[in-house]
């Protein structure tokens, strides 16, 4: 099972916890990838880390070549709490020790059968580098499913849902599509120099009327307040690739990294859920 048949994973926090405690509950030991070019060379070296609970757990360490094409050692652990706890930290996808990585790959294993496995450092293909063996299928989507429907916005975007009951499959997908691509309204009317086109044409009137019957309305009182998509980034932007290259800090990400932007995105996808989407 793909993490994209995950309702909601990248969304919630809260999802990607439960669905991190379910694996882990039924696995035993874990595997990483030290890098050829940059990763752990030796279990030692991870004293003086935050990871350096995680050396008792040590068993053994080989050198391979992935079927990604990666080479490097391959560190496993007994799963003891501490390692766990890192884990549960910084999620199934992990990846220890910054940038460059430490140890990058997860794999957990319950004996010898593989679980769970990734490719962490493919972050914008995670979907499809990341999976749980299918005799978990059942047990996670079912723990996420309870998971989801305990949370507060689950009712709020019920409520929402009810209201466009009556609305074509197809005018639902289109109105949220145009509304999931906000970020990417906002980075062109700054004249971000790097942005999606967004998939359908929409002027900012046109977009905080569909905003309204989709939104809650806490969220939406944001957009009722502005003019234009412009209006939601008033952060300095850069406008080459070479001043963002040469002064990141000074300027704002791709409103796509924005809490506002997250927070629309959680509420499409809550009502996509919902809504059977």
């Amino acid at each position: 099972m793909y993490f994209e048949d995950i309702p909601c994973y990248t969304q919630f926090e809260e999802v990607e916890q439960i669905v991190t405690k379910t694996v882990l509950s039924v696995c035993d030991t874990a595997e990483f990838l030290g890098s050829d070019i940059y990763g752990l060379k030796d279990i030692y070296d991870l004293y003086g880390t935050q990871y350096e609970d995680i050396i008792p757990a040590f068993l053994d360490c080989r050198h391979e070549e992935n079927d990604n094409g990666m080479r490097g050692n391959l560190f496993r652990f007994r799963l003891t709490e501490p390692l766990k706890r890192h884990i549960l930290d910084e999620s199934l996808t992990c990846m220890f020790g910054g940038e460059p990585p430490l140890l990058e790959n997860l794999a957990l294993f319950q004996g010898e059968k593989c679980l769970f496995s990734c490719v962490s450092h493919e972050v914008f293909s995670l979907y499809h580098m990341a999976e749980v063996d299918d005799s978990l299928k059942d047990a996670v989507l079912s723990v996420v499913n309870d998971t989801i429907k305990d949370m507060p916005l689950y009712g709020q975007m019920q409520k929402i849902a009810l209201g466009l009951k009556n609305k074509a499959k197809a005018e639902l997908k289109k109105e949220i599509r145009i509304l999931r691509d906000l970020c990417w309204y906002v980075d062109e009317a700054v004249h971000y120099y790097f942005y999606m086109k967004p998939s359908e044409p929409c002027d900012f009137a046109k977009f905080r009327q569909i905003a309204k019957n989709y939104l809650t309305e806490e969220t939406y009182s944001v957009l009722a307040s502005l003019n234009d998509f412009a209006d939601l980034q008033p952060l300095p932007i850069p406008k080459t690739a070479n001043e963002a290259i040469s002064n990141r800090e000074k300027f704002a990400p791709q409103y796509l990294q924005s809490d506002y932007y997250k927070q629309v995105e959680r509420e499409l996808r809550m009502l996509e859920y919902i809504m059977g989407l």
